[in-house]
């Protein structure tokens, strides 16, 4: 047992110290998947409360990336994913929670400059998905355009002569919003993902 946790322990310090004398992430393409939790930041009506929604299901999205450095990891992510904006609605003096998901089309500008990413997502809504009627009346119009501001970090796990896992996390928060209830209120959702990303080294091919 010994000589394992010795092992163990080894392979841990060598892989650090591969991780910490890497420089920028080579020109790549990729994959994510994360999980996601949402709420409404916005008021609203007299007698309905904002609640937690988790999501059920994931996140997926391409990606791609061009190095601006060679020295620091700084560079230019364009995301092109599948994602969810989930967020949950309750009436006062009940404990049910009715939760809305909105699925969008997304592009996004990502910037990344030493594991920090911030950018825009926008968003093209593909579908809204509701799972009871304690919102059948609460649902938000279907917007042409949707955008968020997204502030998050990428932080490497494995690094291999075929690319690089990542754990990514990121939160939005919705500039542009959902108008409902005839217009007079305004859904601005925002969210923590938490996941994973492989880019794999294109500059090899």
């Amino acid at each position: 047992m010994k000589k394992i946790v010795l092992s163990l322990f080894i392979v841990s310090v060598l892989s650090f110290g591969s991780l910490s004398a890497s420089t920028n992430y080579p020109f790549s393409a990729g994959i994510s998947i994360s999980g996601k939790i949402g709420v409404n930041a916005a008021e609203v009506p007299n007698g309905v409360q904002n609640a937690l929604s988790v999501l059920k299901g994931v996140d997926i999205a391409l990606l791609g990336y061009l190095p601006m450095s060679e020295n620091s990891k700084t560079g230019l992510f364009v995301e092109l994913g599948y994602t969810n904006t989930p967020f949950g609605l309750k009436y006062y003096g009940t404990n049910e929670t009715g939760h809305i998901n909105q699925k969008l089309i997304t592009i996004s500008p990502l910037f990344l400059m030493s594991g920090f990413v911030v950018g825009l997502d926008f968003g093209f809504a593909a579908s809204t998905a509701v799972d009871d009627n304690v919102v059948a009346n609460l649902l938000p119009m279907e917007n042409s355009l949707n955008v968020n501001v997204r502030v998050g970090g990428m932080i490497p796990l494995h690094t291999s002569k075929i690319g690089v896992l990542n754990f990514t996390a990121n939160a939005t928060y919705s500039l542009t919003g959902s108008d409902y209830w005839q217009g007079a209120y305004t859904y601005n959702p925002t969210t923590l993902s938490i996941g994973l990303n492989y880019l794999f080294n294109l500059e090899d091919f």
